[in-house]
């Protein structure tokens, strides 16, 4: 209990601060790969505090370290900072100023929140063993920048367990911690059908691209239902599609985009191994060929049952002190057990590494997340704060 009453006096002394970084981070935001400002202001932050951080491999990404300097376990907290290519409809003071680029996601928030994480752990060493590694990561939105930072090195030196919290959009305060699967294996496959090109009107003399591609998109569509288990969860969806050089001329090539999402490893290989069979078969039955190229992308957040039942146990035993001066404790606040969501997170690069636990604290239900309206109850940040300040320190000891 003292190790919290001090978390909670050091989150209310450093709210002001940690809210002004925010909103700095929120008027400036940066695409991914490219959060050069958002960088900058991150190293002075941790130089002010007295905290060693090194550069990462990976442009604009840094790697700060909290050494207890007693021997123990590794904990990686990890936090993103890129914001999306939309243009923020907001009246906020502090809405973005870089005209179609907005943080709607929250990744200020997060980057702000860790910030803030880091002062208290780096104030409270010594009442923690072991070392705290803080990942300040670029490009979580369409970049893939934990996979990239991983392997530029930073899983070397695996970690004993790995935790990130995410803005969620609900009503204020709700706490939601899956088990197991709780995001997508999220991944983009190129099928490019080839066939050889005739005039419209001798199209025995010819194989009509288009006429395979629209074979072999209905056929995809039943791969859900009847080359995977039903008990998984998986979708396909063919986006994009082009082809043909006139409405007279029978199609040499046809290009598709397909986007396949899967609940668990095996459903993805099936997927995968499904998707070539039927296109490569259709197109060689109807006389052409079919090009196929998987892009892995990311991987499914997987929350250790054992992490994440002590992150749910923490916050459960403590949870009138967490939000004490926030605001009300919602009703059925903490949510568990299968929480799987079809969408993608790049911190599944680190989850199917090392035990890792993904928090999402709900910071209001303004407009969803990558919505041009996005924003966020600022009152809730000091919950991130406090809830990951103390998870680490009890994890720790």
């Amino acid at each position: 209990m003292d190790i919290l009453n001090k978390i909670v006096r050091l989150s209310d002394e450093g709210e002001r601060h940690t809210i002004e970084i925010r909103r700095k981070i929120h008027r400036n935001p940066e695409l991914a790969f490219h959060e050069t400002e958002t960088c900058r202001l991150v190293r002075s932050e941790l130089d002010r505090m007295g905290i060693s951080w090194k550069a990462s491999p990976v442009e604009t990404g840094t790697i700060a370290e909290i050494d207890s300097g007693k021997p123990g376990k590794l904990l990686l907290l990890r936090a993103d900072m890129d914001a999306l290519p939309i243009q923020e409809q907001t009246v906020l003071p502090y809405a973005s100023e870089n005209p179609n680029v907005m943080h709607a996601c929250g990744h200020d928030a997060h980057t702000a929140n860790l910030l803030a994480v880091g002062k208290i752990l780096n104030e409270m060493k010594e009442d923690w063993r072991g070392r705290v590694k803080l990942v300040f990561q670029p490009a979580e939105e369409r970049g893939g920048g934990g996979r990239e930072m991983i392997k530029n090195g930073l899983f070397d030196e695996i970690p004993d367990a790995c935790i990130a919290m995410h803005t969620d959009v609900n009503p204020q305060g709700v706490i939601t911690i899956g088990k197991g699967s709780v995001t997508a294996f999220s991944d983009g496959c190129e099928i490019v059908i080839h066939g050889r090109s005739t005039h419209s009107s001798k199209p025995e003399t010819g194989v009509d691209a288009v006429q395979i591609a629209a074979a072999v998109i209905t056929a995809l569509y039943q791969i859900t239902a009847k080359n995977v288990s039903p008990l998984a969860s998986s979708t396909l969806n063919v986006g994009m599609i082009s082809g043909g050089l006139g409405r007279n001329i029978v199609a040499d090539k046809v290009t598709m985009q397909v986007m396949t999402r899967n609940d668990t490893k095996e459903s993805r290989r099936a997927m995968f191994d499904s998707i070539e069979r039927i296109a490569s078969g259709i197109a060689s039955a109807m006389g052409g060929t079919a090009e196929i190229t998987f892009r892995e992308g990311y991987s499914s957040v997987y929350n250790d049952e054992a992490l994440s039942d002590f992150v749910a146990d923490v916050i459960q035993e403590n949870a009138k002190q967490l939000y004490e001066g926030i605001g009300e404790i919602p009703k059925d606040f903490l949510r568990t057990g299968n929480r799987f969501q079809l969408g993608a997170e790049d911190f599944g690069f680190y989850a199917q590494k090392a035990p890792s636990c993904f928090i999402r604290v709900a910071t209001g239900a303004y407009a969803p997340a990558h919505n041009e309206k996005f924003q966020i109850d600022e009152a809730y940040i000091k919950l991130f704060t406090r809830i990951m300040s103390l998870l680490a320190i009890r994890y720790l000891q």
